[in-house]
């Protein structure tokens, strides 16, 4: 028999080749990211973690590459948008996706300077399922 749902889990982040990516409801809660954040990826050579690198209250108000904002500003809701041509492309080489990357993450961790890291699924990319 085969499963007519076949993977039933749900990206948490998506790149795209256009320098675009976008980031779910649980993502920003479990960073707590507001409105001007920029995110980073960090890698220790085989695990990549998601993280906010710089916080908008830490800013001088400028633009900044990889600054995220609600994707609908007016609907109230925590999807969030931000544009890194760089940081897209080395996660979609990664992940070995060509046009675009839907990636789980797991729980959060928080490392020895204190930021809360959110491990990102680089070998299930489920825009390719």
């Amino acid at each position: 028999m085969k499963s007519l749902l076949g993977i039933t889990r749900r990206s948490d982040v998506i790149f795209r080749a256009d320098g675009h990516f976008d980031l779910t409801a649980r993502v920003v809660r479990a960073l707590d990211i507001s409105p001007g954040d920029v995110v980073d990826v960090l890698s220790d050579g085989c695990e990549y973690y998601l993280y906010v690198a710089c916080h908008v209250e830490n800013t001088s108000h400028s633009r900044y590459e990889a600054q995220v904002f609600p994707s609908k500003p007016r609907g109230g809701g925590l999807h969030f948008r931000g544009s890194s041509s760089r940081l897209c492309r080395a996660m979609l080489s990664v992940s070995n996706a060509v046009g675009k990357a839907a990636l789980p993450c797991g729980e959060v961790v928080t490392d020895e300077h204190g930021r809360r890291l959110l491990p990102i699924i680089v070998r299930l990319n489920l825009a390719a399922k």
